[in-house]
């Protein structure tokens, strides 16, 4: 996208919960790893599978590969910490993300982590429940 909107894209400012030069060694590890092993520069999409990735395994190994056993399985997804190349995040009530959303400005065509805009967001807890 950064390319294809060329030098318009140059200053503007977006929030979200992953930008791609945030200097952790998490993410740095993450970026290394998904370039050497696909050839290309992860993305949020990447991050994104990742940790759903990380949290399905996490919920599996909770419930020692028991699917059949919803509630527990429900259960252990709400109360994992994901180590994520974007923060460390956990499930909020309503099963959403409680995450810090970075506020990042375009440089050179790369988005740039210049602050934290919202940090540990998290919802109101009202909302559907697994299953």
């Amino acid at each position: 996208m950064l390319d294809a909107a060329g030098p318009a894209a140059e200053g503007i400012m977006t929030t979200m919960h992953y930008a791609d030069s945030l200097d952790t060694p998490r993410n740095r590890q993450f970026r290394t790893a998904y370039a050497t092993n696909f050839k290309m520069q992860p993305d949020v999409y990447s991050v994104q599978g990742y940790d759903t990735g990380l949290l399905l395994a996490q919920g599996m190994a909770a419930v020692k590969g028991d699917i059949g056993n919803k509630q527990a399985l429900y259960k252990s997804l709400e109360t994992q910490t994901i180590d994520s190349p974007r923060g460390k995040w956990s499930m909020s009530k309503a099963h959403n993300p409680i995450q810090d959303i970075y506020l990042r400005r375009v440089e050179n065509k790369d988005n740039k982590v210049i602050g934290i805009a919202a940090k540990a967001l998290s919802d109101s807890g009202a909302g559907c429940k697994l299953g």
